[in-house]
């Protein structure tokens, strides 16, 4: 298909938050927030949102791990996740949580290193490339402080929102994709915060507080540039927000 088909079937919208997107000799890539009901898209919609409720399943049996590691009572997790853990059905019903489908150009696609927003983020690819920054290793498998290519295995990334929802207890994932020579071909999936909740009690999670979620979210996603935009929306984004982070380290 063209990518002008591409684009007319998944529209854009919100940055690169929804439906096609496409970057200039590096890679292109589908979004799904929700599912897309006409008849040229049904088969891979449908797919699409059957391996979503596999993931989010997947997902959230290791938040009730966490839960059960950090003693965080596994209710907290039901307004988090409100609308998270099945396809959306429609635009409306839509949360930040999405699965991305990519296709990296032959020695050419790539992602800067950098951290998932969310909780936790489902990761499969076809051939090595994808990269995970190993800074420690008590099992002394792997030198620390090296980058490890993950191969075609499976893998899960911590995200900023649980860093943050852990006290920082658990890290955040550093992560990043390398051309491979043969170009490859990748299924991420991101379980982020659901916004229908505007109110979180940070009690649970030890901090006698009451947070707005729309407000959190938004702190965590201003403070990272999008790697997988057009090169000079990327160029922006950084340079803005290294402007930024200047400025908060002059009025600390």
């Amino acid at each position: 298909q063209s990518t002008s088909s591409k684009e007319t079937q998944f529209p854009t919208a919100e940055g690169t938050e929804l439906g096609y997107y496409h970057v200039e000799k590096e890679k292109e890539y589908l979004t799904f927030r929700h599912q897309y009901r006409g008849d040229s898209t049904s088969a891979l919609s449908l797919a699409a949102s059957r391996f979503w409720n596999i993931a989010a399943s997947f997902l959230y049996r290791i938040l009730c791990d966490v839960s059960t590691a950090l003693d965080i009572p596994l209710p907290v997790w039901d307004p988090l996740l409100d609308g998270c853990l099945s396809m959306p059905g429609s635009t409306s019903e839509t949360t930040p949580t999405l699965l991305r489908l990519f296709e990296y150009l032959p020695g050419a696609g790539a992602a800067e290193e950098h951290t998932d927003t969310g909780f936790l983020t489902l990761c499969i690819g076809t051939a090595p490339g994808l990269q995970v920054w190993n800074s420690s290793d008590p099992a002394a498998t792997i030198p620390a402080g090296a980058w490890v290519d993950v191969g075609t295995q499976p893998t899960v990334l911590v995200g900023k929102t649980l860093q943050w929802l852990s006290a920082g207890r658990l890290k955040a994932g550093l992560h990043r994709v390398v051309p491979n020579i043969e170009g490859r071909h990748s299924v991420v999936f991101a379980l982020r915060p659901s916004l229908r909740h505007p109110k979180l009690d940070l009690g649970p999670f030890g901090e006698p507080s009451v947070v707005d979620v729309v407000d959190v979210w938004k702190g965590i996603r201003g403070s990272v540039f999008n790697v997988n935009a057009q090169t000079k929306i990327r160029d922006e984004q950084k340079r803005k927000l290294k402007a930024k982070q200047s400025a908060e380290q002059g009025l600390g």
